[in-house]
């Protein structure tokens, strides 16, 4: 029996990834990118990812990492992600780090077994960095950014390309069909947004196709700790302390006004 742990969103916390490797039963990791920015141990996630063998795609954050770019990230947070970049991440990784995720691909294509012919991006497959496919988005809008830029032929009754669309960046969990097809998205490990701040990822049992939408508690008091060590300021402060402890965002004018 092969079982894949999905993670994603981990985002420089490896208390939480720590959590769910150490309790979850697997035989293969996949990781759906943003190993970096807002937590205060980049480095330790990327040496967790790199020991388990994790098979990864480029997140936005690492791709903004690893090439000096914007990480195009939502208005409500990007003040956060730009100043702890700039100020704590690039000197918290090693250029081995670097290395490391500049290898990773934009897009996976993987052979799930029981699932079927399946893809795996951090966004969306027709926008693999910067792509948001929220779980309140409409079939018809999901179904545009399943297919729009690949040039698949649709096969009968427009239908998505692949068996199972597998993505992240959004840090909402959820799995839902679209056409004939299975989207599911593992939620954030490190730094989930929908109001549980328990680790989120998924599990998928190859052989069966039986997916798992899983969460698990870990102390989130050890990010803020850390975070408080390296100084920090306001309003970046508050604003992680908030999106670790209580898994919401800070508004831009919150943000703004501090």
């Amino acid at each position: 029996m092969t079982k894949l742990l999905v993670l994603s969103d981990a985002h420089g916390n490896p208390y939480a990834l720590r959590a769910v490797i150490s309790s979850e039963s697997y035989d293969e990791v996949l990781f759906l990118g943003d190993a970096v920015d807002y937590g205060p141990r980049p480095g330790e996630v990327i040496d967790i990812l790199r020991s388990v063998g994790a098979r990864a795609v480029m997140g936005n954050h690492d791709n903004a990492l690893v090439h000096g770019v914007d990480c195009m990230c939502g208005e409500e947070t990007h003040w956060v992600s730009v100043f702890f970049r700039e100020n704590f991440t690039k000197r918290l990784v090693s250029r081995g780090d670097l290395a490391f995720i500049a290898s990773w691909p934009e897009r996976l294509e993987l052979d799930l077994g029981y699932m079927g012919r399946s893809m795996a991006v951090h966004g969306s497959p027709s926008s693999p960095l910067y792509g948001y496919v929220y779980p309140w988005l409409d079939d018809d809008s999901v179904r545009k950014m399943l297919v729009r830029s690949l040039r698949l032929s649709l096969p009968a009754g427009n239908r998505p390309g692949y068996s199972m669309y597998l993505v992240g960046h959004t840090h909402y969990q959820f799995m839902r069909r679209v056409g004939g097809s299975l989207l599911m998205n593992p939620g954030s490990v490190g730094q989930p947004r929908d109001g549980d701040p328990r680790a989120a990822y998924a599990v998928i049992d190859v052989d069966n196709g039986k997916v798992e939408l899983k969460r698990a508690k870990y102390d989130a008091s050890l990010i803020v700790r850390d975070l408080e060590a390296l100084g920090v300021p306001e309003p970046y402060m508050g604003a992680l302390k908030l999106m670790f402890l209580e898994a919401r965002v800070p508004s831009r004018a919150r943000g703004l006004a501090n």
